[in-house]
Parts: structure tokens; C-alpha cells; sequence
């Protein structure tokens, strides 16, 4: 059983390597400046849409993954995903481009994202769900360091053009191949459920999720927390630059991606070992950290220490709340109850990125966003000792939830 469940676990880690492209719009976005003469607003606002139209799709594609099984959504996304970057290659216009990019590669990528972690999850026994969901989820923060210089380095050799149809065919293949790996257990198999975590056989609709106070805490500090993360993942060239006075903040992205790489693997442990509410607050004590090491403007040395501190937390956040919904909703409509619940991802990853610019352009820094992703791990923090409160549950480990 364990053989075939990692199977799905990595059949499901490189599908989400493969989807991880979409973080490398910006060299799409270069190219789409330089070699078309397109604006910076309109090369950045099919990846704007495309975030937003993502995470509304994940309550769909969650519950057509919940109930038609991750294989048949996996291979949505690979066709999908596919066939667009490919017709993009055609369309080079800034409507065409934003309808093909931001609403149908948006949608069909979350039919693969929102099946992966509980297709794998649902293999293993609790005592590793964090592990798994790093597992999972970990290649698509890295995906950024390897798709960046290989699509710079497929437009310097075959134009936009060629990009977007040898990205889009890498596309169709890997992931379509990837789906067929992606198998449920039979009931007998299924990984052994432990006494006092929720069970969700019957299907469950967004109107109950609503009025459901523990999941409105969770979507309240998911949006906190990976908002203040949003707030400076598109800017930290910006903030290097205003704040710092270092031209070359580019690096930064890339050591911001390693870092919330290994956030997610070490994530995925601490879950395991100290519980999924434990583990976010280690998470929002290293955004806290790194709000103030950021606000002290104290040269390179910090620009270095909270770009170190912020990535690790942020990557840990994206562990630590599937395996949240796991544990206090089960697993049976996990796709759809954590559908609903990354419409907070999305919403964060709209308000906060103008937030903080709108702040840095009246301020002249950003400062001011400093001090508001602070207040926000803040209150966040305060929700989580509210959620442990009203579950009435201690935050334990998976593997004193197993033995229990």
C-alpha cells in the first residue's frame, strides 16, 4: 500500500513542479514588453487574473475531484494547461492573451492542484500528513528556480512564440502522464482514521462552511498570514531597492523561492511532530520576525536575514492548513472544503500586493506595510488561540492523534 501511495505522492509532487511554471510569468511578461511592446500593466494582469480565477476554481475543481476521483481532474488540468500556453502562442494580444491565460489556465490548474494532496493523503496513515503534504507541495515553490532561466533561455533560442508552445507541449504530456499515477485506495486500504478526528462522508456545500465557525477562523488566518506573505513576494525587488538602496534585488526572489521550498518540506515535519496549530504559530513568529527585521531597514545583512525568515514561513503556511482541513474536517470532501478555504489565498494575493504598493507610493517606503503585516500575524496568532478554544482540542502531533 505504502509502495503505491508514493507513487501517487510523486506522481502528484512533479504535477505540481509542471503547474509551478505560472510563477515564472514574469520572464513571459519580459518577453511580452521587449519583443511585442506590450505595457507593464498589461504583461502582469493575465498572472493577476489568473491568480484570482485559480483559487475561485478550486471549489469547483475540489468537489469534481471529490467525487469523479483525482485521476479524471489531473487529466483536466494536463489538457487544459497544455492546449492554452500553446494557443497563447497565437494570440499575442492583450485581451486574447488575458481570457487564454487568466480564466482558462487559471481554472484548469486547479482541477491538478486542488487533487493532488488529498489523492495522496488518503494513502498513509496520519502520523504522516504533514510530511506528504510537503512532499507534494514543496516542487511547486521550486519550480520557479529551474522554469525562470528555462523559459529566458527557450525565448532567446525560439522567440515568445516558441516558449509558449514548447511549454504548453511539456505541459500536455507531463501532466496528463502524471494523472494516471493518480489512484484512490480502495476502502479497506485507506489510510486508518484516528478516534476523534472529524469524518465528513456526506457531502457538504458551501452555505455549511459559512456558517461553520472553526472553518471561518481557518479562512480568517490563512488570509492573514499569506496575505502579509503577498504583500512583498511580487515587491521585494521594490523594497530592496526603496528601502535598502540594492540594485540588484533579484536575487532575493530567487533565495525568497529556496527558502519557502524548504518551508514546506520542514513544514510538513513539524506537523508531524508538534500539531498543525503549533506549527502555525512557528509560522507566524518567523512573519512576525520578519516584518521588524525588514522595518529596521538595518542594510543588506537584514534585507538578507527577512527575506530568509519570511520564506521559510510563508512555505510552512502552505503545509500547515491542509493539514488543518484534514484533521478537523476529514478527508472525504477535502477537496472542496480546502477548495473553499484557499478563497482566502486569493483574496490575500489580490488586496495585499496593492496595499503594499499603494503605501510605498504615498509613503515613499514601505514601511507602512511593514507595520500592517505585523499587525496582521498579530491578530492572526490571536485567532488561532481562539480556534484552540472553540474545537475544544489540543493541538497535537499526527502521531499522538494516531495513538490515540
Amino acid at each position: 500500500m505504502l509502495y503505491r501511495g508514493t507513487k501517487v505522492a510523486l506522481a502528484g509532487a512533479f504535477m505540481n513542479f509542471s503547474l509551478g511554471l505560472f510563477y515564472a510569468w514574469s520572464v513571459f511578461a519580459e518577453g511580452l514588453i521587449q519583443e511585442f511592446g506590450w505595457s507593464k500593466a498589461e504583461a502582469a494582469f493575465p498572472y493577476t487574473l489568473e491568480l484570482l480565477v485559480f483559487s475561485i476554481a478550486m471549489i469547483f475543481a475540489g468537489r469534481f475531484q471529490d467525487q469523479m476521483g483525482p485521476r479524471r481532474a489531473v487529466t483536466i488540468c494536463g489538457l487544459f494547461t497544455g492546449t492554452t500556453l500553446i494557443i497563447c502562442s497565437f494570440v499575442i494580444h492583450p485581451v486574447g492573451l488575458t481570457l487564454l491565460f487568466g480564466l482558462l489556465f487559471g481554472c484548469a490548474a486547479a482541477f491538478g492542484y486542488a487533487s493532488a494532496t488529498p489523492a495522496a493523503l488518503k494513502w498513509f496513515p496520519p502520523e504522516k500528513r504533514g510530511l506528504i503534504t510537503g512532499v507534494v507541495i514543496m516542487p511547486m515553490g521550486a519550480a520557479a528556480l529551474v522554469w525562470s532561466p528555462l523559459i529566458k533561455f527557450l525565448i532567446g533560442k525560439v522567440g515568445l512564440r516558441g516558449a509558449f508552445v514548447a511549454c504548453g507541449l511539456f505541459l500536455l504530456v507531463a501532466i496528463t502522464l502524471a494523472a494516471q499515477a493518480m489512484v484512490l485506495p480502495d476502502h479497506k486500504s485507506s489510510s486508518i482514521q484516528p478516534a476523534g478526528e472529524a469524518r465528513s462522508a456526506a457531502a457538504i456545500d458551501w452555505r455549511q462552511l459559512l456558517c461553520n465557525p472553526t472553518f471561518l477562523l481557518l479562512w480568517l488566518m490563512l488570509g492573514l498570514s499569506t496575505g502579509t506573505g503577498h504583500m512583498f513576494i511580487g515587491q521585494l525587488v521594490q523594497v530592496a531597492e526603496l528601502n535598502f538602496q540594492v540594485p540588484w534585488g533579484y536575487l532575493f526572489v530567487s533565495l525568497f523561492a529556496l527558502t519557502s521550498t524548504l518551508g514546506r518540506l520542514g513544514g510538513g515535519l513539524l506537523c508531524d511532530r508538534i500539531g498543525f496549530l503549533r506549527n502555525i504559530r512557528v509560522a507566524l513568529l518567523f512573519l512576525g520576525g520578519a516584518m521588524l527585521i525588514f522595518f529596521s531597514g538595518r542594510g543588506v545583512p537584514a534585507l538578507v536575514a527577512a527575506t530568509l525568515i519570511l520564506g521559510t514561513g510563508y512555505g510552512s503556511l502552505y503545509t500547515s492548513f491542509p493539514t488543518a482541513v484534514g484533521h478537523l474536517f476529514g478527508l472525504d470532501n477535502f477537496g472542496f472544503i480546502y477548495g473553499v478555504l484557499f478563497t482566502a489565498m486569493g483574496v490575500a494575493g489580490f488586496i495585499g500586493p496593492l496595499t503594499a504598493a499603494a503605501l510605498a507610493d504615498r509613503s515613499g517606503s514601505y514601511d507602512p506595510a511593514f507595520l500592517i503585516g505585523l499587525a496582521a500575524t498579530l491578530l492572526c496568532f490571536l485567532l488561532s488561540i481562539l480556534l484552540h478554544r472553540y474545537t475544544g482540542a489540543a493541538p497535537k502531533s499526527s502521531a499522538e492523534e494516531a495513538s490515540a
